[in-house]
């Protein structure tokens, strides 16, 4: 007879009602990146986020088509990982990006004074008195 229930690592496998359930250390894996590995399988899975926040979130996954739960429930440690990782690289680079952002913003704007100055220049210009105002001759 095939157990019902199958408990292994942070898995519970539960054949009978077809959902798997991934208990969650919230220290390890903020609820940020449990948000984003779960946004990942809502088209293969029902989901459901359960738990505290500060002690332990389980996340429970009933597949829409007919998988291997314990495949799924691996695969959404996975993500979890491939998140985590996302978010540790984004923190580490974050002050690279923003000196690139404040470079090339403050790179355009210096291009904006320089043009406006040419502009303002060739108006003043006029050469073919396009610029004077139009009077009625009378």
């Amino acid at each position: 007879m095939e157990q019902d229930v199958f408990v292994t690592d942070n898995l519970e496998v539960h054949k009978k009602d077809n959902f798997v359930r991934i208990s969650v250390n919230p220290t390890l894996y903020p609820l940020e990146v449990i948000y984003s590995a779960a946004y990942i399988f809502i088209n293969r899975a029902y989901v459901m986020i359960d738990g505290n926040p500060k002690e332990e979130v389980f996340v429970q996954l009933r597949p829409k088509d007919n998988v291997d739960l314990e495949s799924l429930g691996r695969e959404f440690n996975n993500e979890l990982l491939n998140y985590m990782t996302y978010l540790y690289r984004s923190i580490r680079s974050q002050n690279i990006r923003e000196a690139m952002v404040q470079s090339a913003l403050g790179a355009n704007a210096q291009t904006s004074i320089t043009e406006s100055r040419t502009t303002e220049a060739s108006y003043l210009d006029d050469p073919e008195n396009i610029a004077k105002p139009w009077k009625p001759k009378e």
